[in-house]
């Protein structure tokens, strides 16, 4: 006891009251990060659904929901046919085609010659009366054959044969699947950004998923039961263009009835639709639907940015006031935290296929607080609809 006051006295006289409160700041900042970044996020990488209970025994036939909001050819030649040529025993695609081109829609029931599991559906669009997502989900979920259904998008591409088949398995342990997409990679620091930012986000409900505490999902991942899809009515939040997936999933989910599937396999990717106006936009949009989310359901996630921004912070003021050594110990644990973290990240990116991110991630995780801050300032408040 008489050599710990000794201690204690020294670090006093040292750095004074100050530092003793700084030092204790940074570890303390330390401890809690390091283990929220692997109690929280180190369990994506180490999951297995198959430890969970069985509630089938053989993976059931599926339809595949795909609404269809413009004309591109270029996805009938292309994700399209990956969709159609998935290695999967029983399956349909539905695919609900909103517009007034007939000759795209001419061209999109010729596949049904090649692919008998296609089943083509069609809604004319009218200004007057818009037709949404849900909308079109609605309809296709309604046309469908099977009572299991797997909604995705047309800017959706499986990465593999097997994305289906091993989605589908989720089915075996559960009545809602959930599964992984990326955006689609491409040349430019802006699409590192939103790579980063979607595999964040996820990495975040995944986890909470996992804990058996789901709030959100994928829209071009989502596998559920019509059994469980019309028990609701359907998706709520029909006066706002998104929801379609978080807020339609909270409806039906409950701790049991939850699969998590996660494989480099079985992720897809969404492909981007502009630049940063648009990705700055599109995020906001997304991000109304929090206002409708249980409490505490993204708490964690903004807990640990909080407690990132305060350790950057102390850092700092440790390397800019304090003496040497005091500086080193300080910059010691802030790179240990950076091994950790860099640890985890590489692991949950190989498990959900996200390559070439770990060299710039050490940038994102540093300003990644501050990214978020401003999608929240930009998001408009009160009554602003979106359309």
């Amino acid at each position: 006891m008489e050599k710990i006051s000794i201690v204690i006295y020294n670090a006093i006289m040292n750095y004074g009251t100050f530092g003793i409160a700084l030092g204790a700041t940074i570890v303390a900042l330390f401890i809690v990060q390091i283990a929220l970044c692997i109690g929280l996020y180190g369990r994506v990488a180490s999951f297995r659904l198959t430890s969970r209970r069985k509630v089938r025994d053989t993976e059931p036939p599926v339809s595949v929901i795909v609404p269809i909001f413009s004309d591109d050819t270029d996805y009938l030649d292309g994700a399209l046919m990956k969709l159609l040529g998935q290695n999967y025993k029983e399956f349909e695609v539905v695919a609900v085609y909103v517009g007034n081109n007939e000759d795209f829609f001419a061209d999109l029931k010729s596949l049904q010659r090649l692919y008998a599991h296609l089943s083509p559906v069609h809604i004319d669009y009218s200004p007057r009366y818009p037709v949404s997502t849900k909308i079109a989900l609605n309809v296709g979920i309604k046309s469908a054959k099977y009572d299991f259904v797997v909604m995705t998008t047309a800017d959706t591409t499986p990465s593999s044969e097997r994305w289906l088949s091993l989605l589908a398995k989720g089915f075996l342990y559960g009545d809602i699947v959930l599964g992984y997409c990326g955006v689609a990679p491409s040349k430019g620091w802006l699409n590192l950004i939103f790579r980063e930012y979607r595999l964040a986000d996820s990495v975040a409900w995944i986890s909470s998923a996992i804990r058996r505490k789901t709030y959100s999902a994928s829209h071009s991942a989502l596998g559920f039961t019509r059994e469980l899809y019309f028990s609701v009515r359907g998706f709520g939040h029909l006066n706002m263009s998104v929801g379609e997936d978080d807020l339609f999933v909270q409806q039906i989910a409950t701790r049991e009835n939850v699969s998590v599937v996660l494989s480099p396999l079985v992720t897809c990717t969404e492909r981007p639709w502009g630049g940063w106006s648009w990705w700055l936009h599109h995020t906001c949009e997304l991000r109304t639907t929090h206002r409708h989310y249980p409490k505490g359901a993204r708490l964690p996630m903004l807990f640990e940015l909080l407690l990132r921004v305060l350790f950057f912070a102390s850092v700092i003021v440790a390397v800019a006031t304090m003496p040497w050594e005091f500086a080193l110990a300080a910059t010691i644990l802030a790179l240990l935290r950076l091994f950790v973290v860099l640890f985890v990240f590489v692991r949950n990116a190989r498990r959900l296929n996200e390559g070439g991110l770990v060299a710039h991630h050490i940038l994102f995780d540093i300003f990644e607080p501050w990214l978020r801050l401003l999608v929240i300032l930009s998001t408009p408040r009160g009554g602003k609809k979106w359309k």
